[in-house]
Order: C-alpha cells, then structure tokens, then sequence
C-alpha cells in the first residue's frame, strides 16, 4: 500500500512529462482544427485537453475547469467537453484514497463510518469526494490527492519562468501574481483551514432564505480529510435557475466581496447543487480575505458608475492603484465598467451571448489600458469572482431585476469574517 501512495505522489510530482505530452496531443488536435475545422475536430480538442489536465490534476486540472466556464475564445463543443473537469473524470484508486482515510484519522475505515462509498462523487484539483455516513447522518468526504502539494510547487516553478514575461510590455508584477496563486493553492491543500472558512461562512449566512453552507464534522476532519454533511440537489447548470436560487447567487457572491470581504473565489459551477428552492455551496478551499484598502476603493468605484457620478469614479479609480500610467485612459475604463456593471442599472436585465460578446470589445490588443494597468494580486481573485459570476449566469440565461443584490451589499456596513 505505501509503494502504492508514493508511486501516486511521483506521479503528482512528475509534471514534465505531463505537460510534454499535453503538448504532443494539443499540437495534433490543434492542426487538425486548421486544416479541417469542424465541430467533430473541436470536440476532439475538448477530449485531448479533458484528457490530459484530468490525468495531470492539480494546477492543470484547475485551469481546465476555469477555461469551462469562464468567457474565453474556445469552440462550444471543445468548452462542453472541458466543462466534464468541474465534477472531475478520472479517480484515484479506491485503496489509495482509503490508505490515506485510514492514515489521517487514525482508524480502519469500517470503524469510522457506517459506509463509505467506493466509487467518488467527484474528483478535482486537489482531491476527490466521497460518498458516505456517520451516525445515521449522510455525510461527503473529501479526501486530498497524495503528494498534489508538490505538484502545485513544481507548477509554480514552471509559470515562475515565464512571469517575467509579462512584465516586459505591461506593468504587471508577474512574479507577484505567481505568488499570490502559490499561497492560496497550498492554503487550498490545508483542508483544517477549509473547516475554519466553512464554519464561519456558514455562521455568516445563517439567515439567508436560500444559500446553505453544509456543517462540518469535525471528528471525521484533518489536514487531509473534510467530512460535511451531505446535501442532495442537482448542478447549477443542469436546468433553468428559479428566480429566489439565482438571486442568492448574485446576493450571496456581492454580500461576500463587499460586507464579508472575504469571498469563495473558486466560483465554477461544479462547487454548487440547487435544491427545492435552495443553492448549496460545497466549497470553501480558495478563500480569499481582501485588505480593507484594496476593497473599499472598489466599493466607491461601483457606487460611482451606479450613480453616474464622473469625478468620484475617477478619483475612485486612482485609488484603486489600477492606474499604473499618466496614459492611462479614464474615458476608457469608465466605458469597460459602465458595461460590466450595466445588469445592475436597469429593472430588467438578461444576461445573454449579444450582451456578453459586447464586452469582448473592451480586451485584446485594442485595449488601450492592456500595459498602462498596475494589477494588484488580490484583483485578480476579485475579478474571477465578479466575471465568474456572470459567466455562469449567462449560461444559465438569468434574467430580472439584480439592482438590490449589488446596492444592499455596496450600502451595508462590512464585518469581515475571521481567518483562521
């Protein structure tokens, strides 16, 4: 069994080959897309890019699972088969998972639950999920992948090489940004963090009509096992949102960014399962506390263009530190946010594929801000908090009056959780 795990770990750790291979398969997907484009060669791009960040898992899995949902360039069909990576593909052994069980609560798995499924729910980034009960309560167990903290580190060694790359025509802090991601992916790892922020979120949305944390259990937890209770539903994506289960998307994603500043920000889809009137969220591991100085000037920011007020937005904007250069376009960026935050200034809105391939206009090398742009490490959690959120309502075709879910969370009074 112990031969086992470590020849799991190696192969964590052995990402050369993983990313080597990726290469070989994308290069002759990618040519037979240009030579031959069709929707059979974009789900073929799909299946190759499916295949090899599942088997790579970690960082690679993760970036798969973010290409799924967000707004990215990518053909339909190649985005429906990477949208399979958010519940996972491709499982670990069932006896590694129960070596690892055993190894971190310290007792044989028969005598810690009642059943304990072998077959996962799901399978991730950084670890897969479980089936099982304790004392007549049906509870999910997450158990970490062996040795996906090491792969995370031979990741960052990777993308450390490039980083500087981005700093040669732009502003942006490359190796900052590498950083920034490396802290929150071994944060991610620590699932005895994870209890904490679910404890607290859970407590901190106690009242919501809608929104369910589910509670942890703690006997059955460690730094490599999460046990919560289980709660059944169906994915987001699966069916049309009920107007109260998409409201608490929206009201629950601002009340964080803005009252909590403390914000889930793993958004894909595949963290929630809706209910008869509930929206769950399963996840707590990418959590990311925002500096009262980083967030309020956003706050003003948002207030700004609500109340169309040009010279707050502008002083709000310097700030905020974006503006990295006297070039920096005011008019510009005032016209990027008056777009993003237009679902927020009509009684009625729909997010649909018109509205957001508007928005493409606004990046790309017409961009006027692209390299005048000072990025801050924490935007770049705020900003896949914010353009997650409207991915994934566009995909659900969401539609009606979104105003008060942005405006109570921008009016409130902040009571920032604590970390653990």
């Amino acid at each position: 069994m112990s031969k086992k795990r470590d020849r799991i770990s190696a192969g964590f750790r052995d990402r050369a080959r993983g990313t080597a291979r990726m290469a070989r398969s994308l290069a002759g997907a990618g040519l037979k897309r240009l030579v031959r484009r069709s929707e059979v060669d974009d789900l073929a791009l799909g299946e190759v890019l499916l295949s090899e960040l599942d088997q790579m898992k970690g960082m690679a899995m993760k970036v798969g699972q973010i290409l799924s949902y967000m707004d990215v360039p990518l053909p339909d069909a190649t985005r429906d088969a990477l949208a399979r990576l958010q519940s996972g593909v491709e499982p670990l052994a069932f006896d590694v998972i129960a070596a690892t069980v055993e190894a971190e609560l310290g007792a044989p798995i028969p005598e810690l639950f009642e059943r304990f499924d072998a077959v996962p729910i799901a399978a991730a980034s950084i670890g897969q999920v479980h089936r099982a009960s304790v004392g007549g309560q049906e509870v999910a167990v997450k158990v970490r992948y062996p040795g996906v903290s090491d792969s995370f580190d031979a990741d960052m060694a990777v993308m450390h090489r490039f980083a500087g790359l981005a700093g040669l025509a732009t502003m942006v802090d490359g190796h900052a940004i590498v950083e920034e991601l490396h802290a929150r992916l071994h944060e991610e790892c620590d699932y005895r963090r994870e209890a904490h922020w679910q404890r607290v979120f859970g407590e901190a949305f106690a009242h919501d009509p809608v929104l369910r944390v589910p509670r942890v259990v703690p006997s059955h937890s460690s730094a490599g096992v999460l046990t919560t209770h289980w709660h059944d539903g169906r994915a987001l994506l699966d069916a049309p949102l009920e107007p109260e289960v998409m409201m608490a998307l929206v009201r629950s994603t601002w009340h964080s960014a803005f009252v909590l500043q403390t914000v889930q920000a793993d958004p894909h889809p595949g963290n929630f399962v809706v209910g008869e009137g509930t929206l769950t969220c399963l996840d707590y591991g990418c959590v990311r506390a925002f500096d009262p100085d980083f967030i309020e000037p956003w706050r003003d920011v948002f207030l700004a263009v609500l109340h169309r007020d040009r010279a707050t937005f502008d002083a709000a904007t310097h700030a905020t530190g974006l503006v990295g250069s006297e070039r920096f376009d005011l008019d510009a960026h005032h016209a990027m946010m008056a777009y993003a935050l237009e679902p927020y200034c009509t009684p009625h809105f729909r997010f649909d594929e018109a509205w957001l391939a508007r928005g493409r206009s606004f990046s790309g090398p017409k961009q006027p801000n692209g390299r005048r742009m000072r990025i801050q490490p924490q935007w770049i959690w705020f900003l896949r908090l914010w353009f997650g959120l409207h991915a994934v309502l566009t995909r659900v075709r969401a539609e009606g009056d979104f105003r008060s879910a942005l405006t109570d969370a921008l009016q409130a009074e902040p009571r920032r959780l604590v970390a653990p």
